[in-house]
């Protein structure tokens, strides 16, 4: 009887030892470990577990990572080749009969070989010497390669209006502007960046560009102008009612036409708050019917005579280009 509970005792001892050593791996994985009275019991989730085993094992580990990898290259998708088939099956031919053979004789004539832009040589003008309060016409210099070169031949009442910047000298630098059908035009060099916004244009705005250089006459004339004062025996043709805006003095000023002595017949037009203004006679009919509007357009009409001042200022005036172009 004194050996049994040795025994026993032994037993219990060998028991709590297992269970101690398996509970140490147990607790490292996240498991817990429950112990009782009478004996020792281990438990750990199901999926820790799982995992313990899996890893535990190196025939699994090798069999799971077989497995993976197979999974992986069979999860990997070929892009598949598409054909499209073409939107447009059948392609119409184009009827040469329906051509215009002008628009065809426009293009031969523009484009030499290899598709390259050629334009025929612009016009030249015979030069002429300046007189008094006239500037002369140049000479176009031999081998000239010009700054710009418009494709876009202008209607013919654009060529007349851009006839005075046609070989025009200026009193300061200037750029040479070559014209198709129309000739080379002088831009002053104050001016380029303003003459190139309206002629760079696929379609040039030839009504801003004459509106540009027109100005930049007028400005270069003003400074050596003579004021001439309105003699008594003279009337005025035409009394304007209402004076200019502030936003039309602006725009465009009368100041260089008060009282201007011009190279060709004049007549007389009065202003209020602006003066004794002048306008040639070919430009008189123009000018007035800017100011028949209500309100009178005096923007417009001031424009008018800007225009006409450029033309006034050259030694050679539209006559002599009238014929040629």
């Amino acid at each position: 009887m004194k050996v049994f509970p040795t025994a026993a005792a032994t037993s219990v001892a060998a028991l709590m030892a297992a269970a101690l050593l398996a509970a140490t791996p147990a607790h490292a994985r996240g498991g817990s470990v429950h112990f009782s009275s009478s004996h020792a019991t281990v438990t750990s989730s199901s999926s820790r577990s799982f995992s313990t085993r899996s890893v535990s094992s190196p025939r699994s580990f090798v069999k799971i990572n077989k497995t993976t990898s197979f999974n992986k290259t069979n999860s990997t998708l070929r892009r598949a080749s598409v054909h499209h088939e073409p939107r447009i099956k059948h392609a119409t031919k184009i009827n040469k009969s329906v051509i215009d053979k002008s628009v065809l004789k426009t293009v031969s004539s523009t484009h030499g070989p290899g598709g390259k832009l050629t334009l025929a040589k612009p016009p030249l003008f015979k030069a002429s010497a300046g007189k008094a309060n006239l500037v002369g016409r140049l000479s176009v210099p031999t081998g000239l390669k010009p700054k710009l070169t418009l494709a876009h031949v202008p209607n013919a009442n654009v060529k007349l209006r851009l006839a005075p910047f046609v070989q025009r000298q200026w009193k300061k630098a200037f750029f040479w502007v070559a014209i198709a059908g129309v000739g080379y035009l002088t831009v002053p060099e104050l001016y380029y960046d303003r003459f190139y916004s309206c002629a760079r244009l696929d379609d040039p705005d030839y009504e801003e560009c004459i509106s540009v250089l027109s100005y930049a006459a007028v400005e270069e004339d003003e400074i050596y102008r003579v004021r001439t004062r309105m003699p008594s025996t003279a009337s005025y043709r035409y009394t304007a009612k209402v004076e200019p805006t502030a936003e039309a003095r602006q725009t465009c000023s009368f100041e260089p036409f008060v009282e201007r002595q011009w190279n060709r017949s004049f007549v007389w037009v009065q202003i209020p708050q602006t003066g004794n203004v002048t306008v040639p006679e070919d430009y008189y009919e123009q000018f007035t019917s800017k100011l028949g509007t209500e309100p009178p357009n005096y923007p417009g009409a001031c424009k008018v005579l800007v225009e006409a001042a450029a033309a006034d200022t050259v030694a050679t005036t539209s006559p002599d280009l009238d014929s040629t172009l």
